[in-house]
């Protein structure tokens, strides 16, 4: 890979069996036999910026405490993790999240075979150096790196992490492109609810995804939103790209829905299920979004607007078979850079009509429109009449008396 390129960065959320081993289970194999699992969607931001990359991961378990670890391949040991916001990726996902509206008329397994000729976990274990081991939070995080993917899984295997022998060669893959690797799992003591996002700083610009590490472990339909700040709008190279409108989307009155997500995943399809819709297109600043993270996560804020003259927020999504995350995804300008609005207008019902009733997202938020301000000074004058009214009422009362 030329040195231009982006060095791969990283989102691969691994839930790996964290149980203790003996290395004679399996004489001397790598991965020793465990169950396996993985989180089957994820909600991402990256910066990426020319001295500094940084990436938002939030993530999503529902297990046992003690059998959660996230493991990320990195471009080099200088990497910082620290603790994010709670609320960050929820506002982001709140303020980008596609709105739609309805027209108004004008009116895991073993070792497999062979593994007792392999050398001694142990031994193997050994040779991975170990460049960073700190706790942050709630969280252990270790950095490690080797030049040999079998200490990579032997050095996971004595320090308590099950991972799967027959995907050495995506290890293979991402040993090769020199990448360290960050893995990060819960302190003793620390249950699920304390769980929350990371934010890990990576130096220079990366714009490489390793979609082939979320594989390991998933099964199924893997879904994955990911927003990119930036100086313009970006899409995937490798990838096909696509956008939303009112044509894919049909008013159905009797299920109050547009069918947004059947017609975003039929055109996943069309695209033979590899492809990113981009949902959200917008310059930062003035923007909703600034203003509800100014509001409501202020330090992130400011993280992620810092060294930026013009940031820009593009929103990606897809939901794809694992078969198809056979190649890392590479982020490039777009060469549409236009905007995106997050309000798409639906052209049509299910019986067709052009013009149907009006139907508010329900991730909007309440406004008064014109018929609403019209009907609340109806009942305004009318209590006001009903009010003087009585106060005459009163007075003629109390005149008489």
């Amino acid at each position: 890979m030329k040195t231009s390129i982006v060095i791969a960065l990283a989102i691969a959320i691994f839930l790996l069996t964290i149980r203790p081993t003996k290395a004679e289970a399996c004489g001397g194999c790598v991965a020793p036999t465990g169950a396996f699992t993985a989180v089957n969607s994820h909600r991402m931001v990256i910066k990426l910026g020319i001295e500094e990359t940084i990436l938002w991961d939030q993530f999503t378990y529902s297990g046992e405490p003690d059998e959660f670890a996230w493991i990320l391949p990195v471009p080099s040991p200088d990497t910082i993790v620290e603790l994010a916001d709670a609320d960050f990726i929820d506002v982001m996902d709140r303020a980008t999240t596609p709105r739609i509206f309805s027209p108004l008329c004008a009116d895991a397994g073993g070792c497999g075979g062979g593994c007792g000729s392999l050398p001694d976990f142990k031994a193997l274990a050994a040779e991975v150096e170990v460049y960073k081991h700190e706790m942050v939070g709630p969280y252990e995080t270790v950095v490690i790196g080797s030049d040999n993917s079998t200490s990579l899984l032997a050095w996971l295997s004595v320090n308590g992490y099950a991972f799967p022998d027959n995907n050495l060669p995506i290890i293979d893959y991402y040993v090769a492109q020199k990448s360290s690797f960050l893995i990060l799992r819960l302190r003793p003591g620390f249950g699920v609810s304390a769980m929350q996002p990371v934010r890990i700083r990576f130096k220079g610009f990366m714009g490489q995804f390793p979609l082939r590490m979320i594989a390991l472990g998933a099964s199924g339909v893997v879904e994955m939103a990911l927003w990119i700040v930036a100086d313009q709008r970006h899409e995937a190279s490798n990838y096909a790209n696509f956008t939303m409108s009112g044509d894919d989307v049909v008013w159905d009155p009797q299920s109050e829905s547009f069918g947004y997500e059947e017609s975003l995943d039929r055109k996943i399809l069309e695209e033979g299920g590899r492809a990113w819709v981009t949902e959200y297109a917008q310059v930062l600043d003035g923007s909703e979004l600034q203003t509800l993270l100014q509001e409501e996560v202020p330090r992130e804020a400011a993280i992620l607007a810092a060294n930026m003259h013009f940031p820009f927020v593009t929103r990606l999504r897809t939901r794809m078979l694992v078969d198809h995350l056979d190649e890392d995804l590479i982020l490039i300008r777009s060469e549409d850079a236009s905007d995106i609005s997050q309000d798409i207008v639906a052209t049509t019902s299910v019986d067709g009509s052009e013009c149907f009733q009006e139907i508010q997202p329900e991730s909007t938020t309440f406004s008064l429109k014109d018929g609403d301000i019209q009907s609340a000074l109806s009942t305004a004058l009318i209590l006001l009449a009903l009010a003087l009214l009585a106060w005459r009422r009163r007075r003629i009362t109390l005149q008489t008396a």
